[in-house]
C-alpha cells in the first residue's frame, strides 16, 4: 500500500508472550521494509471478569484467569499497554492517533468482551487499513464447544449483520496456502469498504504474466 507506518493491536495480553513475539517479528520486518510498526496491547490487568452469561462459555473460562503481573510485564516488553475495561479504553487509544491499523489479534476469550470491542470499531474506521488482518484465538476448541451460537464467533456474526461498510470475512481454505497452515481457520480479514485506498491495485500481474512463449513447456508428472 506504500504506507510508511502501521499499527498492530493485541486484545488480551495475559502473560505477555504474544507481545514479545510481535516485538521479535517487528524487528525483523522493519529491517526488510521501510515501515515503522507500532504495537499496542489492551488488557483489563485483572484477569477475566465474573462469568455468568452462557454465551461467555462459563464451562470453559473462569473469573481471574490470565491476571497480569504488570511490573514484570512492563520490564519485559517495549510496547504500549492500555489497561482497563475494553468498553472504555478504545476512546483513550484513539487519542494517540494510531497510524494505519493493519492487524488485530483478538484474544479476549469472552463473547461480551469481544462484542464490546466490535461495537466500537466504527470509531476506529478512519484509522483502519483498507483490509485488516484479524486473528481470533477462540473461534475453535479441540472439544468443539465453540460455534456460531456463542463466544467470539457469535460476536463476529452479529457484527457483520449490524454493519454495512465494515465486514469480517473468513477465506476459503487452500492447500497451497502455507503462510500460516496451523491458524488459517482463525484468520479473518476486516474489509473497510469506505477506505479511500480500498480499490488501489496491489496485485502482482504484469503484461507478460499470461503470454504464450516460444520456448517449450516441460511438465513432469512424477
Amino acid at each position: 500500500m506504500g504506507y510508511d507506518e502501521v499499527s498492530v493491536l493485541e486484545l488480551g495480553v495475559a502473560g505477555g508472550n504474544g507481545l514479545l513475539s510481535l516485538e521479535k517479528y517487528k524487528k525483523k520486518i522493519q529491517k526488510l521494509y521501510s515501515v515503522k510498526i507500532n504495537i499496542y496491547g489492551f488488557d483489563s490487568g485483572e484477569g477475566l471478569p465474573v462469568i455468568n452469561d452462557k454465551l461467555n462459555l462459563p464451562f470453559l473460562w473462569k473469573s481471574g484467569d490470565y491476571k497480569i503481573d504488570k511490573k514484570k510485564l512492563e520490564n519485559k516488553v517495549n510496547s504500549k499497554i492500555i489497561y482497563g475495561d475494553i468498553k472504555y479504553t478504545v476512546d483513550d487509544f484513539i487519542k494517540t492517533n494510531p497510524k494505519n491499523i493493519v492487524c488485530i489479534f483478538f484474544d479476549l476469550d469472552l463473547y461480551t468482551s469481544t462484542k464490546d470491542f466490535l461495537n466500537q470499531i466504527n470509531k476506529l474506521e478512519k484509522f483502519l487499513c483498507p483490509r485488516v488482518h484479524c486473528y481470533f484465538d477462540d473461534v475453535f476448541n479441540s472439544n468443539h464447544w465453540i460455534n456460531e451460537h456463542n463466544g467470539e464467533r457469535l460476536a463476529i456474526n452479529q457484527f457483520n449483520n449490524e454493519n454495512k461498510n465494515l465486514k469480517f470475512g473468513l477465506s476459503l481454505d487452500n492447500i497451497n496456502d502455507f503462510k500460516f497452515p496451523l491458524g488459517k481457520g482463525h484468520l479473518f480479514i476486516l474489509h473497510n469498504f469506505n477506505h479511500i485506498d480500498y480499490n488501489k491495485y496491489i496485485g502482482n500481474n504484469n503484461e507478460n504474466s499470461l503470454n504464450l512463449y516460444d520456448t517449450k513447456i516441460r511438465t513432469k508428472i512424477f
